[in-house]
C-alpha cells in the first residue's frame, strides 16, 4: 500500500493509454456516475476513480495498490472505500468468488448470511456476535476451496452497523471504537471485534452452510427457515455474488462453475424474518435449530 502525498505524485499515464474498462450504475449526490475503473495498456493495471476525488491505482500483478486524494480526506473514510469495494474488485480480479454477505462461526464452522442492500446481513452477523459467536466477514465473504470443499477467509475485525441497528441489539457503548458516535442516521458506525463483547474469527473455516435473507414479513410463522431447490439456490447466488456487475464473460463463466459446485456441496436456505425486531432473539434461535438439522443431514453431525 501506498499514499501518495502531492509533491510525490507521478503523472498519470496519457489517455491513450488507458480504456474505460467499467462505469457504475450508482450516482452520487451531485447525479454523477460515482465510479469509473480504467485499463491501463500495455501494463495491465487498473485505476478506479470516485467522483469525490477519491483515486485507488492497481497494479498489474495485482499486488500494489497507490491511493490518492484530490482533496483532504479523513483516514477512516479513505479506508472504508479501501477495505471495502477495492479490495472486493481486486479479489474479483484475482479470480476469488466473494458472495455478498457476512459470515460468523457456529460450532467451529462457517454459516453466510447472503442478500441484497438493506437484507439485514450485517444486522444478522451483528446478532450471532452478541450471543458470543466469531464474526468472519462483513458484506464481501471471500471463498476458497480446499480438497473438495468451500472454506470461509477471514476479513478485517469490525461490522459496519446503523445507528438504530446498535442501539436495537443494546450494544452496549465500548463495543464502538473511540470517538464513534451516531451523529447522523445516514452514516454507518464500525463496531469493532475482537474485543471483550465481541470475537473476531481470525482462522478460515469450512462453510457449513448459507442463508439467504429475503423481504421481512409482518405474517404468522415468522421467522422462518424454508428450502430452496438446487436450481432456485443456484440463481440466488448468481445474483448475490459480490461485484458481480464488474465481470466479463470468462470471468462470469468461472463465477458460475465455482456455484455450481458450492451448491452441490453446501446447504443454501431460504431465511424469511420478521418485520418486528422484537423477534430478533427467536430468529437466532430458528437459525441455530435449522443448522443443527441440516448439519445432520448433510455432515452426520460433525
Amino acid at each position: 500500500m501506498r499514499f501518495d502525498a502531492d509533491q510525490e505524485r507521478e503523472a498519470d499515464p496519457p489517455a491513450t493509454e488507458e480504456t474505460l474498462w467499467y462505469t457504475s450504475d450508482i450516482l452520487d449526490a451531485s447525479g454523477n456516475t460515482a465510479l469509473h475503473i480504467w485499463k491501463r495498456s500495455p501494463t495491465g493495471g487498473y485505476r478506479m476513480h470516485y467522483s469525490h476525488g477519491l483515486t485507488f491505482h492497481i497494479s498489474a500483478s495485482l499486488t500494489n495498490i497507490t491511493v490518492r486524494c484530490d482533496e483532504s480526506m479523513a483516514a477512516d473514510d479513505v479506508a472504508a472505500f479501501l477495505l471495502g469495494p477495492v479490495m472486493g474488485v481486486v479479489l474479483r480480479l484475482r479470480g476469488v468468488t466473494c458472495l455478498h454477505a457476512s459470515a460468523v462461526s457456529l460450532r467451529g464452522k462457517a454459516v453466510a448470511f447472503v442478500g441484497v442492500e438493506g437484507a439485514g446481513k450485517s444486522t444478522t452477523a451483528a446478532l450471532f456476535a452478541q450471543k458470543g459467536h466469531a464474526v468472519l466477514s462483513d458484506d464481501i465473504v471471500a471463498l476458497f476451496e480446499r480438497e473438495s470443499s468451500f472454506h470461509v477467509l477471514p476479513a478485517y475485525p469490525y461490522l459496519n452497523l446503523w445507528p438504530w441497528t446498535i442501539e436495537m441489539l443494546s450494544q452496549p457503548a465500548n463495543a464502538m471504537p473511540r470517538g464513534a458516535a451516531a451523529t447522523d442516521a445516514t452514516d454507518k458506525l464500525r463496531m469493532a471485534l475482537g474485543t471483550e463483547d465481541s470475537k473476531f474469527q481470525r482462522e478460515a473455516l469450512p462453510l457449513a452452510a448459507i442463508y439467504v435473507l429475503s423481504d421481512r414479513s409482518t405474517t404468522s410463522g415468522t421467522p422462518r427457515v424454508e428450502d430452496f431447490a438446487r436450481q432456485t439456490a443456484l440463481m440466488r447466488l448468481v445474483a448475490n455474488t459480490y461485484g458481480n456487475t464488474i465481470l466479463d464473460s470468462p470471468m462470469r463463466a468461472q463465477e458460475f462453475h465455482v456455484l455450481g459446485r458450492l451448491t452441490k456441496s453446501v446447504p443454501v436456505r431460504h431465511v424469511i424474518a420478521r418485520e418486528d425486531s422484537s423477534q430478533l432473539t427467536r430468529l437466532y434461535e430458528v437459525i441455530c435449530e435449522d443448522f443443527a438439522r441440516v448439519r445432520e443431514i448433510t455432515y452426520g453431525g460433525t
